[in-house]
């Protein structure tokens, strides 16, 4: 079978999800800029997208969490920036420069909605923990578990929307 066939395969047939990985993984759509056409692809955060499906959220809030996920790893696990790795370009200052602005940003998050926000965003996008499955480590009813993150997504989106910190 050629590569191209096993591309298209239903993604339960190609990769099986059992035990931690179940319901973990879901199909995003990734946009990859100018005139080039939208992708789908694998991406961890059943339970962000699933609210997303489900109409709880909007896509703003994927986009906020996403943009959260993606300051967190580069500023505080370190992973290199993928704006200037995808580009080719980009000087060791610069590779600083955006690890120190995603700190920062990452650290305002923190400081402006609080530490409970901040576990909570690495429990559902980083994690990607199911609403259902937060809802039982914090021993609360999945309903009110689901309309604190929904609360949570939009001061994210707010935060980023207003952030002076590029």
């Amino acid at each position: 079978m050629t590569t191209a066939a096993e591309a298209t395969r239903p993604i339960e047939e190609a990769v099986p999800m059992q035990g931690a990985w179940k319901n973990r993984i879901a199909l995003a759509e990734l946009d990859q800029g100018k005139d080039r056409p939208p992708i789908e692809v694998l991406r961890r955060g059943a339970g962000l997208y699933g609210l997303l499906r489900s109409g709880t959220i909007t896509q703003r809030h994927v986009d906020a969490a996403q943009r959260w996920a993606c300051d967190f790893e580069t500023g505080i696990m370190g992973a290199s920036n993928p704006e200037i790795r995808s580009t080719g370009q980009g000087s060791l200052e610069d590779s600083l420069l955006a690890r120190s602005f995603a700190v920062a940003r990452c650290e305002g998050v923190r400081r402006t909605l609080g530490r409970y926000a901040g576990d909570l965003l690495v429990l559902l996008v980083l994690d990607g923990l199911s609403v259902a499955r937060i809802s039982e480590m914090y021993g609360k009813n999945r309903q009110g578990m689901t309309g604190a993150i929904e609360l949570l997504l939009e001061q994210l989106t707010d935060y980023y929307e207003g952030s002076q910190i590029h």
